[in-house]
């Protein structure tokens, strides 16, 4: 609307006077239309449990599929600030345990390149303003990177009392009770160095072998952080492989003294066997 009251205006086609009145008379009341369906949208959006007790980010991430970039963007950017100020997402009481060692390396190989590109670029452009829309971009996507790679350092997985909470970034991957937990042992695996899910068995990994398997006496439902065409829908893991930073303090924290390798429940043993 504004476009066009602009261009008829500049055509002589609306005398300023006009173009403005039409504005006010049409656009404005648009506005406020708009904002006040958005206000009460968003209320009832923060009042509501959604699904699986979901954040708000989540639920407005679900029912606004176009907020989802810049959901993204601040979700990273509060990562990172979090992050610096070494800052962990976790209940109060609750043991955390990284997953994060060693994955810094490549958003630090990136951001040395981008930096070196931009330092090439500024020597061949001649024209001052793309100089700066080019910096700007490339800060801003450095950040973002970090970003990215920050929130699964902010949101560590993390035992609880009688729970375990498999994380990845912001996504809450799989909750069980530790009764549930059949066995958990190091364990290295190569075969992926990346999430994956395939029948019952989760992979939760990025860079690295996996060194912790983990067995349930009954699969419990997840949601994989792969790809949309690789996700399953009602996915259930009965087997979780996953890498931490620390895995012989993880796998003491689900080990009750004297049973080492098992879980605590007698009836879910005797199921493994």
């Amino acid at each position: 609307m504004v476009v066009t009251l602009l261009i008829l205006n500049l055509t002589d086609v609306l005398r300023p006077e006009m173009a403005l009145r039409l504005f006010l008379l049409i656009e404005v009341p648009l506005i406020l239309v708009f904002a006040a369906i958005t206000f009460v949208r968003f209320r009832n959006l923060g009042r509501s449990a959604g699904p699986g007790n979901a954040n708000f980010l989540d639920r407005l991430k679900a029912e606004e599929p176009i907020l989802r970039p810049a959901l993204s963007e601040i979700r990273s950017m509060w990562s990172l600030c979090l992050a610096i100020a070494r800052r962990r997402r976790v209940p109060p009481g609750s043991a955390p345990f990284g997953y994060t060692r060693g994955t810094f390396a490549m958003p630090a190989v990136m951001l040395a390149l981008c930096l070196g590109e931009l330092v090439v670029v500024h020597f061949i452009l001649p024209w001052q303003w793309l100089r700066i829309v080019l910096l700007v971009l490339t800060v801003w996507g450095a950040l973002f990177i970090f970003g990215f790679f920050a929130a699964r350092r902010v949101h560590p997985h993390f035992v609880s009392t009688g729970a375990l909470h498999l994380r990845w970034g912001y996504k809450n991957v799989l909750t069980t009770p530790i009764s549930n937990i059949l066995s958990v042992e190091l364990h290295a695996n190569h075969t992926h160095a990346h999430p994956f899910a395939e029948g019952s068995q989760l992979v939760l990994t990025q860079f690295q072998s996996s060194n912790v398997r983990i067995r349930l006496a009954a699969p419990v439902p997840a949601d994989p952080p792969v790809i949309k065409k690789d996700a399953i829908a009602g996915f259930k893991a009965s087997e979780v492989l996953l890498y931490v930073d620390d895995p012989d303090a993880f796998v003491n924290a689900l080990t009750p003294h004297g049973d080492h390798g098992t879980g605590s429940d007698p009836k879910a043993r005797a199921a493994y066997d």
